[in-house]
């Protein structure tokens, strides 16, 4: 009787099983027929093919000269386990090389591995019980110990920061190609490391630079202000007010203007009229955090503010005490440990502080803001390259605000009258549609680029009695109606290669972003309105959709010279990355079993000859002794 009821268990999963796999089959069949039908719809996103020319102008305009160098970086981790003893990798490496601008195009020379000092890496060995030292999170239900997240938050931070010691070491650096995703990473750290500096536990708080101690309001304008007087960063809007008006204030008190009223300083950053309450409120609130601002008794008006004068050097605290800290992790002195940092205090006391994982996610995004910043100040370009990615942004915000914004019209099909087949990602979109309208989509192309500040956009309709004007269109925040600074990175689809011989032999679909760049990235094509609160907040997002950016064709021309190697597993991606990728992994390969033994062999040598005091867990013990009668058996 028990087996019968098994059999007819076992039938009635596979019959499940069946059925929902025909569905999802089904509907996916459905989309792509419906793709065939939009091809006009997808080709007014893509750009097909690049000037030479043009790119070759942009080369000489952007670095000053027609030949540069350039360097691609990728990173590697692991994890081990010997008894008690957790073992974490990881590591940043690089190939470098020179580009030539010439009459056909980009020409890609040689390309050399790095040296052994200019890669960086470090093996990290943990005792379980100090696990929460440094990967522990605070959630609802408790301290959670997450140390599987360490290995890839070090490797995310040995890139970064390679890319940034590299560029400080070699000035006639001037590209960097990281597989990276520079916007999306940016966007993901500004906010989870905002309860660590919350409650001051950041591992920099209280460090000594040479342009003088970091506090805890250094650490909170270094996540969020970096300003750019020619892209209008930071813009006066929203959650942003705060930091345009600290901006301005520094900018003030480096003219030798002492004081200034609070409705000056809301014209002076352009903010609407009706955020003069918001703009009090919010600085007051910050005030109360970090004791920004001193009241100015010189002044007539008492409603005057002035910013305090250490505070300008905010940048130059933190980068510096990142560094130092990075030296530390990545070059180890003797005896030291690779995540515990020593430091003295004003008594000349030493204090040791875990390095946490919340700690590598705070600079890692530091080194971003370093490239950006050398990126604007050094005209360097720095291109994020991602192979996968879940982002729909282009299909589900993009196209219906283009759409509302009078911009685009959609056929459609019958299914889908006015807007794109509704597939998860872009990338899925894009990757399909390249092979089923091949005939008329070739590679090269890629999608017009547009401001990374649409992934936290959200279109809304307008009601028939206020259509939008031609180029504007309503919107709001995806999530709290909170919506990311703009004109700081911008965004592209590609796709660079497909077979002669087949138009349906394709590489995939990738996407870089990289900075925006002053001169370059123009606004003024598109203005969204956002009613933030009771006020209508204007924003004006990079968006190059009526007219290319000369940079795009500079990133095209670039990364098809990199992406022809014949060897399939790199066609249509670039060729340095793949090389640093082995790079990687084989230095893996050799690393590891170095570490190991040394872990073993210090073990094995120890004073101490029960292995019971490095096994804690019983469960451990159990399992090596079941391990070891299995092999005698």
């Amino acid at each position: 009787m028990s087996q019968n009821n098994s059999n007819s268990d076992d039938d009635r999963l596979i019959k499940i099983i069946q059925s929902s796999t025909r569905n999802l089959m089904s509907s996916f069949r459905n989309k792509t027929e419906s793709l065939s039908k939009c091809s006009d719809d997808i080709q007014v996103l893509l750009r097909k093919g690049y000037d030479v020319e043009t790119a070759k102008e942009t080369a000489v305009k952007l670095f000053g000269k027609q030949k540069v160098s350039f360097i691609a970086i990728d990173g590697t981790e692991s994890q081990d386990k010997q008894l008690d003893m957790l073992i974490f990798y990881a590591g940043a490496f690089g190939y470098t090389g020179q580009l030539e601008f010439v009459k056909n195009g980009c020409s890609c020379g040689e390309i050399l591995e790095m040296g052994n000092t200019a890669n960086v890496s470090t093996a990290v060995p943990i005792h379980e019980e100090d696990a929460s030292n440094v990967a522990a999170e605070i959630t609802e239900g408790g301290v959670e110990v997450d140390p599987e997240r360490l290995p890839s938050i070090l490797m995310q931070f040995a890139e970064y920061y390679m890319a940034v010691k590299s560029l400080y070491q070699d000035p006639d650096l001037k590209l960097v190609i990281l597989d990276r995703t520079l916007a999306g990473e940016v966007g993901h750290l500004m906010w989870s490391v905002d309860e660590m500096l919350n409650e001051r536990k950041c591992v920099l708080q209280g460090i000594e630079t040479e342009f003088g101690i970091v506090s805890p309001l250094d650490l909170e304008l270094a996540r969020m202000l970096h300003p750019n007087d020619k892209l209008q960063i930071p813009v006066a809007r929203s959650h942003l007010i705060k930091f345009a008006a600290i901006n301005k204030l520094i900018s003030l008190m480096g003219n030798g203007i002492t004081s200034i009223s609070y409705e000056e300083l809301l014209r002076k950053i352009d903010a609407k009229p009706q955020r003069l309450e918001k703009l009090v409120k919010d600085l007051a609130k910050f005030d109360e955090r970090f004791s920004i601002l001193k009241e100015d008794t010189h002044a007539s008006n008492n409603y005057s503010v002035v910013v305090k004068q250490e505070i300008k050097d905010y940048w130059q605290r933190v980068f510096s005490a990142v560094m130092m800290v990075a030296r530390h992790i990545f070059d180890t002195p003797e005896d030291k440990h690779p995540l515990i940092y020593e430091e003295y205090d004003v008594d000349v006391n030493k204090q040791k502080k875990w390095i946490t994982s919340t700690d590598l996610e705070y600079m890692t995004l530091i080194m971003i803001y370093a490239l950006v910043r050398m990126a604007w100040e050094k005209k360097v370009l720095i291109i994020g390259l991602i192979k996968d990615t879940a982002a729909a942004e282009l299909s589900k915000a993009i196209v219906p605000v283009l759409q509302n914004a009078n911009k685009i019209r959609l056929s459609g099909t019958a299914g889908c009258i006015g807007r794109l087949p509704n597939f998860n990602t872009d990338k899925q979109l894009l990757q399909i549609a390249s092979i089923i309208n091949g005939q008329s989509i070739k590679a090269p192309w890629r999608t017009f680029e547009f401001d990374s500040c649409f992934r936290t956009i959200a279109p809304v309709v307008a009601a028939k009695s206020e259509p939008f004007k031609k180029n504007e269109a309503k919107v709001k925040g995806a999530h709290k109606n909170v919506i990311s600074a703009e004109r700081m990175f911008v965004k592209s689809y590609i796709q660079l290669w497909q077979s002669e011989n087949d138009i349906t032999v394709r590489s995939h679909v990738f996407t870089y972003d990289r900075p925006c760049y002053p001169g370059f990235d123009i606004q003024g094509e598109l203005l969204l309105q956002h009613l933030d609160g009771n006020v209508e907040e204007e924003i004006q997002p990079i968006i190059h959709f009526d007219k290319d950016c000369e940079i795009s064709h500079l990133v095209m021309d670039i990364l098809c010279s990199m992406a022809l190697e014949v060897i399939p597993e790199a066609i249509g991606h670039n060729y340095p990355l793949f090389l640093a990728d082995k790079k990687a992994k084989s230095v893996l390969g050799q690393m590891r079993s170095a570490y190991l033994s040394t872990v073993a062999l210090v073990l094995a040598n120890s004073e101490f000859d029960q292995q019971i005091l490095y096994e804690q867990k019983f469960r451990d013990f159990r399992t090596r002794i079941e391990n070891s009668r299995r092999e005698r058996s």
